[in-house]
């Protein structure tokens, strides 16, 4: 693509030292120019990308991307420079030029809790449909057998398009995509057409980043005040306060909206059944009654499942179908994931639930499985260099709601791992610290009595531990299954 191409009333051309000359690419990151590429300097929360602008220029990039107010810093690089308010939101337009094929159809779902579970449940409906579909979130890159891992819930806007337009190129044409509060709020997803936008809840998160619950709700909600298409479709769920603000701001705004949930809503959860072998359902939609059998085990899943529901039937598939389609879904990995154990009745569940509402209600909904049978026990701990506020919270649930508590490392990161555990046991003077994650759940699966239930919670379907940088391989289903055999559970 010529550097022309480029430019437009956002991006301005301010040093040009050829004419004319060919982008064979962007990137973010000075390790990855190569020869005729554009390096977007961004500034991140650690450093700045102005400083390695010598580094891309020696890879072979001929053209720099910065913000305006740093023009004066890169005037006498040898490079054509090329100045913006919004370096994130340029590269998102840019890199869309070079990968330009979209799905047709793109679903977005935001919210604290549950984004996974709706792309999964999403991508199973359209696979029963017989429509080539894919998702991309947590997960990593789904494509029929195929995954991708990746390091973001929401990818760079670089790696997303490319992903987005090789999916396209193999003929998908439906995409439920995550969108984190980070990736809205740095404008990762701007440049995408996307035409359902999904607010499956809120409660506190990430505010080691956003800095306030408000900034928080703000970057979430801006997936419909300015990335959503203008004749797209909101989604929201409208049990908590939250949902009820995008509601408001969606009818207020001429947004076409439709909600769910389990109060007053167009596609209301009216009674779930919970049996030995099966869910049973009932739902209203539009005051006629529908019910539906499924196997997930808990309230918050069969919301997600019937988010997945709506969104695939606001695409003109039959309903009658979904609902034959959902009695063979099973939860996504790592979301409330069950080992049963051969030798007694008791249980494990493994989930990823790292928020205290998350940790609350798996916790709620696992007492209402185990009704008054055994123990009800959980095994935690919290990510390093986040949202310190979140550990007294998860600890209190913790302590409130189980009947015993072990809690040991998450992902530490570059955190002290004890001052984690202490901030955490403070708020829990009965729990049992374990520092080392393996020996805590061997403790916890030696301990486990007839008909007891341990919740697993933190990490899901994670494979690694990160600690000081380093990411380690570790699993905890993987973990668990080898010590039920050591221990000969």
């Amino acid at each position: 693509m010529l550097l022309t191409k480029i430019i437009n009333r956002d991006i301005r051309l301010s040093k040009r030292i050829e004419n004319n000359p060919k982008i064979t690419g962007i990137d973010l990151d000075s390790r990855k120019i190569k020869k005729g590429m554009m390096f977007a300097a961004i500034s991140g929360e650690k450093s700045n990308g102005i400083d390695f602008c010598d580094n891309a220029l020696k890879a072979g990039a001929n053209s720099i991307l910065c913000n305006k107010k740093d023009f004066k810093k890169v005037l006498k690089k040898p490079a054509n420079i090329l100045i913006t308010n919004n370096v994130r939101l340029s590269v998102s337009f840019i890199i869309k030029k070079l990968f330009p094929k979209q799905p047709k159809n793109i679903v977005a779902i935001t919210g604290t809790n549950g984004k996974t579970s709706v792309a999964y449940y999403l991508k199973k409906l359209w696979e029963s449909a017989n429509l080539k579909s894919a998702s991309i979130g947590t997960l990593g890159v789904l494509y029929k057998n195929k995954k991708i891992p990746l390091n973001l819930t929401t990818p760079d806007p670089i790696t997303l398009h490319k992903s987005i337009d090789a999916l396209k190129s193999k003929g998908v044409n439906y995409l439920a995509l995550e969108a984190s509060s980070h990736g809205i709020e740095q404008n990762r997803i701007d440049a995408l057409k996307i035409n359902r936008a999904i607010f499956s809840n809120f409660s506190r998160d990430h505010l080691d980043y956003h800095g306030t619950i408000e900034n928080y709700f703000k970057a979430k909600k801006r997936l419909f005040s300015e990335i959503l298409e203008t004749n797209g479709l909101a989604i929201v769920n409208n049990d908590c306060k939250y949902g009820k603000k995008i509601e408001s701001f969606c009818k207020r705004k001429k947004i076409k909206v439709i909600t769910y949930g389990t109060k007053k809503s167009d596609w209301n959860i009216n009674n779930i059944f919970f049996y030995s072998s099966y869910t049973k359902v009932s739902l209203l939609i539009l005051d006629k009654l529908y019910t539906f059998k499924c196997s997930l085990q808990a309230h918050y899943q069969i919301e997600n499942l019937v988010c997945a529901m709506l969104v695939v039937n606001s695409y003109k598939i039959s309903l009658k179908k979904i609902i034959k389609w959902v009695e063979k879904i099973k939860e996504p990995p790592g979301r409330l994931e069950k080992i049963n154990l051969k030798n007694n009745n008791s249980s494990i569940y493994i989930d990823y639930a790292h928020t205290p509402e998350a940790l609350k209600i798996n916790l709620i909904q696992l007492r209402e499985i185990l009704k008054s049978k055994g123990n009800l026990k959980v095994l935690f701990g919290c990510g390093g260099d986040r949202d310190i506020g979140k550990r007294a919270l998860m600890a209190k649930y913790a302590a409130k709601l189980a009947d015993k508590v072990y809690i040991t490392d998450d992902n530490p990161r570059f955190e002290n791992p004890k001052k984690i555990r202490d901030q955490i046991s403070a708020h829990c003077k009965s729990a049992i610290v374990i520092p080392n994650r393996k020996n805590a759940i061997k403790e916890a699966l030696r301990k486990l009595g007839e008909n007891d239930m341990l919740l697993v919670a933190g990490k899901g379907h994670e494979k690694f531990q990160e600690i000081k940088g380093i990411k380690y391989c570790f699993d905890d289903k993987r973990v668990i299954l080898d010590v039920i055999k050591e221990l000969e559970l």
